[in-house]
């Protein structure tokens, strides 16, 4: 027996050793990683849901306000709690405004 055929004999048997275990770590592998894509999916759900109620709570506000919607729901669904506090405080503002228009700094 040459060292070809002899190393080719080595390569056949640890391909038929590493075949006969790796589906089963495989296996393991692959539902663990479906495991993680599905928390990571749920995380993604509720995280979208919350910017995009947030985008629908910043474009009701602009269209009540005569502000543009589109552009606040956009807004809203990228910048998320930001976007809130900026409305927030321009709320604030046009309601001390309203309430006393003679203050020109209020």
């Amino acid at each position: 027996m040459n060292a070809h055929t002899r190393t080719m004999m080595a390569l056949f048997v640890a391909v038929l050793v590493i075949s006969l275990f790796v589906p089963e770590i495989g296996a393991q592998s692959v539902e663990q990683r479906v495991q993680s894509l599905e928390r990571q999916v749920d995380r993604l759900a509720t995280t979208s849901l919350v910017l995009f109620l947030y985008g629908v709570f910043c474009a009701l506000w602009a269209q009540r306000t005569g502000r543009s919607a589109w552009g606040w729901f956009f807004l809203g669904l990228f910048f998320g709690p930001i976007t809130a506090i900026v409305l927030l405080a321009k709320n604030a503002e046009n309601n001390n405004n309203a309430q006393n228009p003679d203050k020109p700094g209020a």
